[in-house]
């Protein structure tokens, strides 16, 4: 089944034919290893056409692609360049700045992004995928257009899906209800989606990628409970917990002050808010638990 994305096969003059809508690694593909198709984060605050009127979209500018590139670098550099072949693509994402419009048009422009991101998948499944495995994964931004691919998937496509890395970005109760959306219960469960986001308190949530968070898993020891687990981080130590009534994680030990909201949603974001580290605290964690569910568990749970 298909989800809210009408995008039909891409023709002949899809932007995606070009190699300059997607991140180059630099790395033949492997038919051994799993893909990661992978979105980012916003990185753009705010955008202007030509007239220099605001507009709601990322305009792929040589800066702004420049932007882009220092996360998909990272991640594929620390999380999966080493054991999977990486797919991202380049996509005129919403701004910031977006999130400021009323519901009903922030909405229309969200529809954009994702059709967009629709055609991008469906692109990559018929010219690149091959039939391979493949892992989800996105950031904020990115992590609310994996929930919109989940959606997307033909059965068949879910059934190759190893796992969903919806990072920093809440799966709803309303989420749940979709056949492709099933939360993980562990370290080692296939066809699921895991979902989290990180505080030093609960009163420092980011309502925008929080508010209706149903589920989350603690990403260092794969429970959805309150059980603690040790995070080391620059030459820093601290718990990592899930709150149960928030479903967040909460991280006990830090300095605040030495982990700040990032420059582009500070206005938005309280102290203590650390959707800015949801991939930095977690890369090495996130890295092996791929893999783990990629290579070496049997069965589809």
């Amino acid at each position: 089944m298909t989800g809210p994305c009408p995008i039909g096969p891409c023709g002949p003059a899809s932007q995606w034919d070009s190699p300059d809508s997607w991140y180059q690694t630099g790395q033949a593909v492997s038919e051994d290893q799993v893909d990661v198709f992978y979105i980012l984060s916003t990185e753009v605050a705010s955008a202007h056409d030509a007239d220099g009127q605001e507009i709601y979209h990322a305009t792929l500018s040589t800066g702004e692609r420049a932007d882009m590139d220092r996360e998909y670098s990272y991640v594929y550099r620390k999380m999966f360049g080493d054991s999977f072949n990486f797919y991202a693509p380049y996509y005129h994402q919403f701004t910031i700045n977006a999130i400021f419009l009323p519901e009903a048009e922030f909405q229309t422009q969200f529809k954009d992004v994702e059709n967009e991101i629709c055609e991008a998948f469906d692109y990559y499944m018929e010219h690149h995928n091959n039939g391979r495995r493949f892992i989800l994964a996105g950031f904020s931004q990115g992590a609310m257009l994996s929930l919109t691919l989940l959606r997307h998937l033909t059965d068949e496509q879910y059934s190759r899906m190893v796992a969903a890395y919806v990072i920093g970005y809440r799966v709803s109760e309303e989420d749940l209800t979709h056949p492709h959306i099933r939360a993980a219960a562990g370290e080692d469960d296939l066809g699921v989606t895991i979902s989290f986001n990180s505080v030093t308190d609960p009163e420092a949530v980011f309502p925008f990628v929080t508010d209706g968070a149903a589920v989350c898993i603690n990403p260092l020891n794969w429970h959805t409970d309150s059980t603690p687990a040790e995070l080391r981080f620059r030459d820093d130590t601290a718990t990592v917990s899930v709150d149960p009534d928030h479903h967040v994680l909460v991280v006990k030990g830090l300095d605040a002050d030495k982990y700040p909201v990032s420059p582009l949603i500070q206005d938005i974001c309280k102290k203590g808010n650390l959707h800015s580290y949801d991939i930095q605290f977690y890369t090495g964690s996130i890295r092996e638990n791929a893999r783990k569910r990629a290579y070496f568990v049997i069965g589809h749970n």
